[in-house]
């Protein structure tokens, strides 16, 4: 059996700029768009929002953690871990 190269690298080539393509996701959008089968339509695709960055930490953080490696309060506070009892 011959495998037919030529044939072969044309494939590779149309796989290549497919993956080009979908890479981008403004192109995929577009290209989707005008996709469609006999049995649905095809609706344009509304890309996915970005996630909120997540909330940063709280400026006293520094002191929570000296409070809680030192033993001591901070603020008139028992801190996280009270040695009362």
């Amino acid at each position: 059996m011959k495998i037919d190269i030529q044939k072969l690298d044309d494939r590779i080539k149309k796989l290549q700029e497919i993956r080009r393509i979908a890479a981008d996701p403004e192109l995929a959008t577009i290209l989707l768009e005008f996709m469609s089968t006999d049995e649905i339509v095809a609706e344009p695709v509304v890309p996915k929002p970005a996630e909120a960055p997540a909330p940063r930490a709280a400026d006293n953080t520094q002191d929570l953690v000296n409070s809680i490696v030192n033993g001591t309060t901070s603020e008139g506070r028992d801190g996280l871990w009270s040695r009362r009892k």
